[in-house]
């Protein structure tokens, strides 16, 4: 399968479809720093730094701040959201060890989206013939996203993009990665039409089956939900039973703010 990945993009190349733009960076090296996680990190190129965001996924977010958004990365996979914020922690450890050693950049340095200062650019990102995107969806640790993020040509973009949810069909029948834990009942034989997240809209409420029971988590779980710390987690589990979101007003530590935060992530049966 990795020489075939391979040879997609050679063949793009030789055809022209990518633009002569593209800039291909040799003897690349990774920054493990705050910035890092799955599909966006830092990369040192002859004495410069650069941010890159892969192009075509999304990897679970590793920050629990992160509410909404991991509500619906839970959502697609179909677990709760401790255990997609776990899996965020996995494929930022898949990604070091991808890039341990010197790697190849394909970029054009367009603007990628991102919460850090830092100014981020789309990349296609191989060493030793694989490339890093399709690595990490094909061990269920990523997904794959409806935008093209503007690739250079429309027509490779599509071809990039149906081949990731080639890959990632498959990750789901075999139950790679978070596809194990998935609760998903519309899995279909392909997942393009029932699978297509947008990184930059507004999550949908996660459904009830899916959401964390603050009755029964446990502290772990407790502690990978936006705003909640130690102190916060055993405050919870001492309040214990909690009859529905309201009852956390009167938990010290919770604000209208926090708790209207954990509305879409949370149950209590």
């Amino acid at each position: 399968m990795h020489l075939l990945l391979r040879l997609t993009f050679v063949l793009l190349l030789s055809h022209g479809s990518l633009s002569a733009a593209w800039e291909t960076w040799d003897g690349c090296t990774l920054i493990a720093d705050k910035y890092f996680d799955g599909d966006s990190f830092q990369v040192q190129r002859s004495g410069r730094t650069y941010v890159l965001r892969l192009y075509f996924i999304d990897t679970p977010e590793t920050d629990a701040t992160y509410g909404q958004r991991i509500a619906e990365q839970a959502a697609y996979f179909g677990v709760t959201p401790a255990q997609a914020t776990h899996a965020g922690t996995d494929a930022k450890a898949f990604t070091a060890r991808f890039l341990s050693k010197p790697f190849r950049v394909y970029t054009r340095l367009q603007s990628a989206p991102g919460a850090s200062r830092q100014e981020r650019h789309y990349a296609i990102v191989e060493r030793d013939g694989w490339r890093l995107d399709a690595a990490l969806v094909q061990a269920g640790l990523a997904r794959v996203t409806s935008e093209v993020a503007d690739f250079p040509s429309a027509a490779a973009g599509r071809a990039r993009s149906t081949e990731l949810r080639q890959l990632e069909a498959k990750a789901a029948k075999d139950r790679k990665g978070l596809w194990a834990l998935s609760k998903r009942t519309d899995r279909r034989a392909t997942l393009a039409d029932a699978l297509k997240p947008q990184l930059n809209r507004g999550a949908a409420a996660l459904p009830e089956a899916h959401r964390l029971n603050l009755n029964t988590a446990s502290e772990a779980d407790l502690l990978a939900l936006p705003g909640v710390g130690p102190k916060t987690a055993a405050t919870i589990i001492a309040a214990r039973p909690l009859a529905d979101l309201a009852a956390l007003e009167a938990v010290p530590g919770f604000g209208p703010k926090k708790i209207e935060g954990l509305r879409d992530l949370v149950s209590f049966r």
